[in-house]
Protein backbone atom coordinates (compact mmCIF):
# COMPACT_ATOMS: atom_id res chain seq x y z
CA UNK A 1 0.00 0.00 0.00
CA UNK A 2 2.70 2.50 0.87
CA UNK A 3 4.22 2.16 -2.44
CA UNK A 4 1.11 2.94 -4.02
CA UNK A 5 0.58 6.29 -2.14
CA UNK A 6 4.34 6.99 -3.26
CA UNK A 7 3.75 6.26 -6.68
CA UNK A 8 0.67 8.33 -6.53
CA UNK A 9 2.09 11.23 -4.91
CA UNK A 10 4.94 11.25 -7.72
CA UNK A 11 2.43 11.15 -10.74
CA UNK A 12 1.13 14.23 -8.47
CA UNK A 13 3.40 16.36 -8.54
CA UNK A 14 4.82 15.65 -11.64
CA UNK A 15 1.56 16.50 -13.35
CA UNK A 16 1.68 19.55 -11.49
CA UNK A 17 5.05 20.62 -12.62
CA UNK A 18 3.86 19.94 -16.36
CA UNK A 19 1.08 22.51 -16.00
CA UNK A 20 4.16 25.36 -15.14
CA UNK A 21 5.01 28.56 -16.78
CA UNK A 22 4.84 28.78 -20.50
CA UNK A 23 7.65 29.92 -23.12
CA UNK A 24 8.26 30.51 -26.41
CA UNK A 25 11.48 27.83 -27.17
CA UNK A 26 11.38 25.52 -29.93
CA UNK A 27 10.63 21.51 -29.71
CA UNK A 28 13.16 19.41 -28.54
CA UNK A 29 14.66 16.32 -26.96
CA UNK A 30 12.74 15.83 -23.83
CA UNK A 31 14.56 13.23 -21.77
CA UNK A 32 18.39 12.73 -20.14
CA UNK A 33 17.61 8.82 -20.63
CA UNK A 34 18.09 7.73 -17.12
CA UNK A 35 19.65 9.00 -13.88
CA UNK A 36 22.55 11.30 -14.75
CA UNK A 37 26.33 9.76 -14.87
CA UNK A 38 27.66 11.90 -12.68
CA UNK A 39 24.67 11.16 -10.10
CA UNK A 40 26.21 7.77 -10.09
CA UNK A 41 29.33 8.37 -9.78
CA UNK A 42 30.35 8.58 -13.59
CA UNK A 43 32.14 10.64 -15.34
CA UNK A 44 29.46 12.60 -17.19
CA UNK A 45 27.69 15.69 -16.45
CA UNK A 46 24.42 16.07 -17.82
CA UNK A 47 23.25 20.27 -18.52
CA UNK A 48 19.28 20.94 -19.78
CA UNK A 49 19.14 23.36 -21.68
CA UNK A 50 16.96 25.83 -23.51
CA UNK A 51 17.64 27.27 -26.95
CA UNK A 52 18.21 30.72 -25.86
CA UNK A 53 20.57 33.75 -27.26
CA UNK A 54 21.85 33.85 -23.46
CA UNK A 55 24.86 33.40 -21.77
CA UNK A 56 24.63 29.07 -22.18
CA UNK A 57 24.09 29.39 -25.63
CA UNK A 58 27.53 31.19 -25.99
CA UNK A 59 28.76 28.53 -23.83
CA UNK A 60 27.59 26.01 -25.79
CA UNK A 61 27.95 27.14 -29.29
CA UNK A 62 32.27 27.83 -28.45
CA UNK A 63 32.74 24.35 -26.75
CA UNK A 64 33.36 26.02 -23.06
CA UNK A 65 31.48 23.16 -21.60
CA UNK A 66 33.47 20.46 -23.48
CA UNK A 67 36.83 22.51 -22.88
CA UNK A 68 36.55 23.56 -18.77
CA UNK A 69 34.76 19.77 -17.99
CA UNK A 70 37.07 17.97 -20.06
CA UNK A 71 39.97 19.49 -18.31
CA UNK A 72 38.77 18.08 -15.05
CA UNK A 73 38.34 14.79 -16.69
CA UNK A 74 34.29 14.68 -16.89
CA UNK A 75 32.75 14.39 -20.27
CA UNK A 76 29.42 16.63 -20.97
CA UNK A 77 26.25 15.86 -22.18
CA UNK A 78 23.97 18.60 -23.66
CA UNK A 79 20.28 17.89 -23.43
CA UNK A 80 17.44 20.20 -24.85
CA UNK A 81 14.06 21.00 -23.71
CA UNK A 82 11.24 22.56 -24.89
CA UNK A 83 10.01 24.27 -21.67
CA UNK A 84 10.31 24.78 -17.82
CA UNK A 85 7.82 22.36 -17.30
CA UNK A 86 10.27 19.75 -18.99
CA UNK A 87 13.09 20.86 -17.18
CA UNK A 88 11.74 20.97 -13.90
CA UNK A 89 10.20 17.34 -14.51
CA UNK A 90 13.95 15.85 -15.47
CA UNK A 91 15.30 17.40 -12.23
CA UNK A 92 12.80 15.56 -10.31
CA UNK A 93 13.84 12.47 -11.82
CA UNK A 94 16.98 13.06 -11.50
CA UNK A 95 17.54 13.10 -15.45
CA UNK A 96 20.04 15.97 -15.60
CA UNK A 97 22.30 17.72 -13.27
CA UNK A 98 22.02 21.63 -14.57
CA UNK A 99 18.68 22.64 -15.62
CA UNK A 100 18.25 26.59 -17.25
CA UNK A 101 14.74 27.13 -16.51
CA UNK A 102 12.72 31.12 -16.00
CA UNK A 103 11.51 32.52 -12.60
CA UNK A 104 7.89 31.21 -13.30
CA UNK A 105 8.74 27.30 -13.45
CA UNK A 106 11.41 28.14 -10.60
CA UNK A 107 9.12 29.44 -8.39
CA UNK A 108 6.53 26.04 -9.25
CA UNK A 109 9.43 23.79 -8.99
CA UNK A 110 10.41 24.93 -5.54
CA UNK A 111 6.85 25.09 -3.98
CA UNK A 112 6.71 21.59 -5.43
CA UNK A 113 9.18 20.77 -3.50
CA UNK A 114 12.02 19.87 -6.03
CA UNK A 115 15.03 20.34 -4.12
CA UNK A 116 17.51 22.60 -6.29
CA UNK A 117 19.65 25.56 -5.86
CA UNK A 118 19.33 28.52 -7.71
CA UNK A 119 23.18 29.56 -8.85
CA UNK A 120 23.19 31.82 -11.48
CA UNK A 121 21.15 34.76 -13.63
CA UNK A 122 20.82 33.56 -17.16
CA UNK A 123 19.62 36.81 -18.63
CA UNK A 124 16.79 39.62 -16.88
CA UNK A 125 14.26 40.38 -19.20
CA UNK A 126 14.14 43.42 -20.88
CA UNK A 127 12.87 45.07 -23.81
CA UNK A 128 12.79 41.38 -25.60
CA UNK A 129 9.08 41.05 -23.05
CA UNK A 130 7.03 43.95 -23.60
CA UNK A 131 3.45 45.65 -23.66
CA UNK A 132 2.62 46.69 -26.20
CA UNK A 133 -0.39 48.70 -27.76
CA UNK A 134 -2.32 49.14 -31.07
CA UNK A 135 -1.30 52.90 -32.26
CA UNK A 136 -5.09 53.68 -32.88
CA UNK A 137 -6.08 52.96 -29.30
CA UNK A 138 -5.77 56.01 -28.02
CA UNK A 139 -3.68 54.78 -25.33
CA UNK A 140 -0.29 56.41 -23.50
CA UNK A 141 0.00 55.19 -20.44
CA UNK A 142 -0.78 51.40 -18.56
CA UNK A 143 -3.57 53.26 -16.55
CA UNK A 144 -5.66 54.23 -19.74
CA UNK A 145 -5.92 50.94 -20.56
CA UNK A 146 -8.80 50.59 -18.15
CA UNK A 147 -11.54 48.80 -20.15
CA UNK A 148 -9.53 47.68 -23.13
CA UNK A 149 -8.49 43.89 -24.06
CA UNK A 150 -5.36 42.49 -23.26
CA UNK A 151 -3.66 39.14 -24.32
CA UNK A 152 -1.03 37.30 -22.74
CA UNK A 153 0.21 33.52 -22.44
CA UNK A 154 -0.97 33.54 -18.76
CA UNK A 155 1.30 31.79 -15.93
CA UNK A 156 4.11 33.09 -17.95
CA UNK A 157 6.47 35.62 -17.26
CA UNK A 158 4.84 38.09 -19.61
CA UNK A 159 1.74 37.49 -17.22
CA UNK A 160 3.15 37.85 -14.00
CA UNK A 161 4.63 41.44 -15.35
CA UNK A 162 1.41 42.51 -16.91
CA UNK A 163 -0.50 42.04 -13.58
CA UNK A 164 2.23 43.78 -11.67
CA UNK A 165 2.14 47.09 -13.80
CA UNK A 166 -1.51 47.13 -14.10
CA UNK A 167 -1.50 46.88 -10.09
CA UNK A 168 1.03 49.42 -10.18
CA UNK A 169 -1.60 51.95 -12.11
CA UNK A 170 -4.07 51.73 -9.55
CA UNK A 171 -6.48 49.05 -11.71
CA UNK A 172 -7.43 45.71 -10.93
CA UNK A 173 -7.48 42.58 -13.70
CA UNK A 174 -11.12 43.04 -13.72
CA UNK A 175 -10.89 46.69 -14.80
CA UNK A 176 -9.66 44.88 -18.28
CA UNK A 177 -10.17 42.27 -20.33
CA UNK A 178 -7.78 40.23 -20.08
CA UNK A 179 -7.54 37.05 -22.65
CA UNK A 180 -5.18 33.75 -22.59
CA UNK A 181 -3.30 33.99 -26.19
CA UNK A 182 0.47 32.33 -27.52
CA UNK A 183 2.01 34.42 -29.14
CA UNK A 184 0.92 33.02 -32.71
CA UNK A 185 -3.10 33.90 -31.65
CA UNK A 186 -2.00 37.38 -29.99
CA UNK A 187 -0.85 38.25 -33.94
CA UNK A 188 -3.57 37.08 -35.31
CA UNK A 189 -5.81 38.79 -33.20
CA UNK A 190 -3.76 42.09 -32.86
CA UNK A 191 -4.34 41.74 -36.80
CA UNK A 192 -7.96 41.46 -36.96
CA UNK A 193 -8.30 44.31 -34.54
CA UNK A 194 -9.82 41.81 -31.65
CA UNK A 195 -7.26 43.29 -28.96
CA UNK A 196 -5.90 46.47 -28.24
CA UNK A 197 -2.93 45.30 -25.92
CA UNK A 198 -0.48 42.18 -25.76
CA UNK A 199 2.16 41.57 -23.26
CA UNK A 200 4.51 39.02 -25.36
CA UNK A 201 7.86 38.24 -26.41
CA UNK A 202 9.91 38.21 -29.14
CA UNK A 203 9.76 37.36 -32.12
CA UNK A 204 6.21 38.07 -32.01
CA UNK A 205 6.59 41.32 -29.93
CA UNK A 206 8.60 42.99 -33.24
CA UNK A 207 5.19 42.06 -35.37
CA UNK A 208 3.10 44.03 -33.17
CA UNK A 209 5.03 46.79 -33.23
CA UNK A 210 4.65 47.73 -37.08
CA UNK A 211 0.99 49.03 -35.93
CA UNK A 212 1.85 49.40 -32.31
CA UNK A 213 3.96 50.76 -29.73
CA UNK A 214 5.64 49.97 -26.46
CA UNK A 215 4.27 50.96 -23.43
CA UNK A 216 6.62 49.72 -20.56
CA UNK A 217 9.36 46.46 -20.85
CA UNK A 218 9.90 43.95 -18.46
CA UNK A 219 13.49 46.12 -17.75
CA UNK A 220 11.11 48.92 -16.41
CA UNK A 221 9.33 46.02 -14.42
CA UNK A 222 12.83 45.09 -12.88
CA UNK A 223 13.46 48.51 -11.72
CA UNK A 224 10.60 49.00 -10.19
CA UNK A 225 11.45 45.63 -8.03
CA UNK A 226 9.35 43.18 -10.51
CA UNK A 227 12.13 41.32 -11.67
CA UNK A 228 11.67 38.53 -14.65
CA UNK A 229 14.88 35.86 -15.79
CA UNK A 230 15.90 32.91 -17.12
CA UNK A 231 18.18 31.19 -14.33
CA UNK A 232 20.12 28.13 -14.02
CA UNK A 233 19.70 25.89 -10.98
CA UNK A 234 21.35 22.70 -10.22
CA UNK A 235 20.18 19.62 -8.08
CA UNK A 236 21.23 19.79 -4.22
CA UNK A 237 22.17 16.47 -4.40
CA UNK A 238 24.75 17.23 -7.09
CA UNK A 239 25.62 20.51 -5.67
CA UNK A 240 26.44 19.17 -2.32
CA UNK A 241 28.60 16.25 -3.85
CA UNK A 242 30.39 18.40 -6.30
CA UNK A 243 31.08 21.70 -5.68
CA UNK A 244 34.07 21.43 -8.19
CA UNK A 245 31.70 21.23 -11.01
CA UNK A 246 29.17 23.87 -9.78
CA UNK A 247 32.14 26.16 -10.14
CA UNK A 248 33.40 24.89 -13.57
CA UNK A 249 29.85 25.71 -14.62
CA UNK A 250 29.53 29.57 -13.19
CA UNK A 251 33.41 30.06 -14.91
CA UNK A 252 31.78 28.99 -18.32
CA UNK A 253 28.97 31.17 -18.22
CA UNK A 254 30.84 34.27 -16.40
CA UNK A 255 32.91 33.64 -19.20
CA UNK A 256 30.67 33.92 -21.94
CA UNK A 257 29.15 37.13 -19.85
CA UNK A 258 32.53 38.71 -20.38
CA UNK A 259 32.91 37.78 -24.14
CA UNK A 260 29.37 39.56 -24.73
CA UNK A 261 30.77 42.93 -23.10
CA UNK A 262 34.36 42.59 -24.48
CA UNK A 263 33.42 41.37 -27.83
CA UNK A 264 29.85 41.79 -28.80
CA UNK A 265 30.13 40.97 -32.31
CA UNK A 266 31.84 37.59 -31.50
CA UNK A 267 29.07 36.61 -28.87
CA UNK A 268 26.44 37.66 -31.79
CA UNK A 269 28.16 35.77 -34.03
CA UNK A 270 28.33 32.57 -31.92
CA UNK A 271 24.55 32.88 -31.01
CA UNK A 272 23.96 32.82 -34.59
CA UNK A 273 25.58 30.25 -35.59
CA UNK A 274 24.38 28.19 -32.41
CA UNK A 275 20.80 29.08 -33.02
CA UNK A 276 21.15 29.37 -37.08
CA UNK A 277 19.92 32.48 -37.32
CA UNK A 278 21.28 35.97 -38.73
CA UNK A 279 23.75 37.99 -36.75
CA UNK A 280 20.98 40.95 -36.89
CA UNK A 281 18.03 38.84 -35.26
CA UNK A 282 20.97 37.57 -33.12
CA UNK A 283 21.81 41.10 -32.34
CA UNK A 284 18.16 42.10 -31.68
CA UNK A 285 17.01 39.42 -29.50
CA UNK A 286 20.58 39.74 -27.37
CA UNK A 287 19.78 43.81 -27.00
CA UNK A 288 16.46 43.36 -25.16
CA UNK A 289 18.30 41.41 -22.16
CA UNK A 290 20.35 42.83 -19.14
CA UNK A 291 23.52 40.84 -19.08
CA UNK A 292 25.26 40.40 -15.61
CA UNK A 293 28.14 39.09 -14.56
CA UNK A 294 28.97 36.73 -12.11
CA UNK A 295 30.07 39.60 -9.58
CA UNK A 296 27.05 42.17 -10.79
CA UNK A 297 24.74 39.61 -9.84
CA UNK A 298 26.39 38.51 -6.65
CA UNK A 299 25.75 41.82 -5.64
CA UNK A 300 22.67 43.00 -6.71
CA UNK A 301 20.61 40.04 -6.73
CA UNK A 302 22.15 37.25 -4.87
CA UNK A 303 23.80 38.35 -1.26
CA UNK A 304 20.90 40.62 -0.67
CA UNK A 305 18.25 38.13 -0.85
CA UNK A 306 16.36 40.43 -3.90
CA UNK A 307 16.36 37.04 -6.19
CA UNK A 308 14.62 35.03 -3.28
CA UNK A 309 12.27 37.98 -2.96
CA UNK A 310 11.16 37.99 -6.32
CA UNK A 311 10.73 33.78 -6.37
CA UNK A 312 8.35 34.20 -3.40
CA UNK A 313 6.32 36.68 -5.03
CA UNK A 314 6.53 34.99 -8.31
CA UNK A 315 4.75 31.94 -6.07
CA UNK A 316 2.29 34.00 -4.63
CA UNK A 317 1.53 35.31 -7.81
CA UNK A 318 0.96 31.53 -9.01
CA UNK A 319 -1.29 30.50 -6.13
CA UNK A 320 -3.32 33.30 -6.90
CA UNK A 321 -3.76 32.37 -10.69
CA UNK A 322 -4.65 28.93 -9.60
CA UNK A 323 -1.32 27.53 -11.02
CA UNK A 324 -0.40 25.88 -7.83
CA UNK A 325 -2.09 24.87 -4.94
CA UNK A 326 0.10 26.62 -1.90
CA UNK A 327 3.20 28.70 -2.08
CA UNK A 328 5.91 28.12 1.10
CA UNK A 329 6.87 30.56 2.55
CA UNK A 330 9.58 32.94 2.31
CA UNK A 331 12.58 30.64 3.97
CA UNK A 332 12.32 28.14 1.45
CA UNK A 333 13.17 30.33 -1.65
CA UNK A 334 16.34 32.05 0.88
CA UNK A 335 17.31 28.80 1.08
CA UNK A 336 17.35 27.79 -2.66
CA UNK A 337 19.06 31.20 -3.68
CA UNK A 338 22.58 29.91 -2.74
CA UNK A 339 25.05 32.64 -2.86
CA UNK A 340 27.73 30.04 -1.43
CA UNK A 341 28.42 28.82 -4.75
CA UNK A 342 28.68 32.49 -6.52
CA UNK A 343 30.71 33.43 -3.80
CA UNK A 344 32.95 30.78 -3.74
CA UNK A 345 33.53 31.04 -7.61
CA UNK A 346 34.58 34.54 -7.06
CA UNK A 347 37.26 33.89 -4.56
CA UNK A 348 38.89 30.91 -6.39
Amino acid sequence: MKKWIALLLCLTLTLTLLAGCGGSQPAAAESAGGQSSAAQGGKTVVIGTQEMPNSEGIAKSLGYFEKAFGDAGYQVSLVSFSSGAKVNAALLSGDIDFGLIGTCPVSNGLSSGIDYKVIWIHEILGSAESLAVKNDAGVDSVAQLKGKTIATPFASTAHYSLIKALEQAGLKETDVNLVDMQPAEIFAAWERGDIQAAYVWEPTLSKLLDSGKILLTSGDMAKAGYMTADLEVVRTEFANAHPDLVKIYLQCLDKAVKLYKDDQAAAEKAIADGLEITVEDARTQMSGYQWLSAQEQYDQYFQNGELAKTLASTASFLKDQGSIQSAPEQSVFDAAVDSADLKAYLGS
